[in-house]
């Protein structure tokens, strides 16, 4: 099977620039800029809550022990009173409701996002109310992987205290019995870490779309997934490469756009909701990119229709004298417009 990466690149440049600036409609983009942002609300992208803390480089060693101490004496101080522990208690529990409650909504708005793309629509009940199992499956999917996640890291947390600890116990040891240690220590914490990220990668990119063509659990797509990926791992590890880069130039661009804007952009960037109304075009054209990557290993994982190369300009020769222009500058007859679906028909599914 030949993959093409240039290919899913043009036809997706070509879908993002038809949805999102032929013509352009601000309205279109509030609303497509609310299911994004839902889908995106657990993610860490940007317009959501994640910030940057940086340490001066003028840091003061002695300050820092200060501030420490006085930040243990007064965790030591609180947690005397009784009351604390229920009060840190509460704390924890409505803190891991909110995250489940955000996790939930976050599941649903990716089938409401994706769902919109494919479409060429702005809806948001439809897409909320039609792909409610989808949802919740994928949901429940990422509350069991999250409890997975913690087990392991845990587990490698004790082992790695477990290595070094006849280490630490050595008083200046040699850097020939330290150092092994700490390549073998680098090396299996960077090979996890590359794991769990091609995990959600490919969670969020290829088995999301693949349980909305097909109507089917998480746990299933992720079996069809990897039955694919099995035969073509290189294609799949490549891609999630140039998503990077792509992702990369993305930033930097959005970056010296909010420097030319006198910082203004980069502080729109950081609200919520609008900051993913700003970044619609990455979004918008990363979501294209990977369902047409995902199209071509076959009719199970198309959810797009082929898009046809366009002319420059698609208006110049005008439409015949039997049909219409369409927004895309197809012509349109008479005796191929049918009775349309509504709204609420879902997308290329299955049954």
């Amino acid at each position: 099977m030949s993959i093409s990466y240039s290919q899913p690149l043009d036809v997706a440049w070509r879908r993002m620039k038809s949805v999102l600036f032929q013509p352009f409609d601000a309205g279109r983009w509030l609303v497509l800029g609310f299911t994004a942002w839902l889908a995106e609300l657990a993610g860490g992208y940007p317009g959501g809550a994640s910030r940057q803390i940086r340490i001066s480089e003028h840091w003061d060693p002695d300050l820092a022990t200060d501030l420490f101490s006085v930040a243990g004496a007064r965790a030591r101080d609180f947690f005397e009173n009784p009351w604390a522990y229920l009060v840190g208690g509460m704390v924890l529990v409505l803190g891991l409701l909110f995250y489940l409650l955000v996790l939930w909504i976050s599941s649903r708005g990716r089938f409401m996002f994706l769902d919109n793309l494919v479409h060429h629509r702005t809806e948001v009940k439809s897409p909320w109310n039609t792909y409610a199992s989808q949802g919740d499956s994928l949901f429940l999917w990422q509350v069991g992987y999250s409890v997975v996640v913690l087990v392991v890291m845990g587990s490698l947390a004790a082992a790695a205290m477990l290595f070094f600890f006849p280490v630490a116990l050595v008083e200046n040891p040699p850097l020939a019995a330290t150092l092994p240690l700490a390549i073998v220590a680098g090396t299996a914490g960077f090979m996890v870490v590359v794991a769990l990220v091609y995990i959600e990668f490919f969670l969020a990119q290829f088995v999301v779309p693949i349980m909305y063509r097909h109507r089917i659990p998480a746990t299933e797509a992720w079996r069809r997934f990897l039955t694919i990926f099995r035969e073509n791992p290189g294609p799949f590890v490549l891609f999630g490469l140039l998503y990077l880069g792509i992702l990369l130039v993305g930033g930097a661009l959005y970056l010296a756009g909010g420097l030319l804007t006198c910082c203004l952009g980069l502080v729109l960037l950081a609200l919520p909701y609008l900051g993913t109304v700003l970044l619609l075009p990455l979004l918008t054209f990363g979501r294209y990119l990977s369902l047409d990557f995902l199209g071509q290993f076959g009719d199970d994982y198309r959810l797009l229709d082929p898009m046809a190369s366009l002319p420059e300009h698609p208006y110049d020769e005008g439409p015949d004298e039997s049909g219409q222009v369409q927004g895309n500058g197809t012509v349109v007859g008479p005796q191929d417009i049918g009775q349309d679906p509504g709204p609420d028909q879902p997308g290329s599914q299955d049954g």
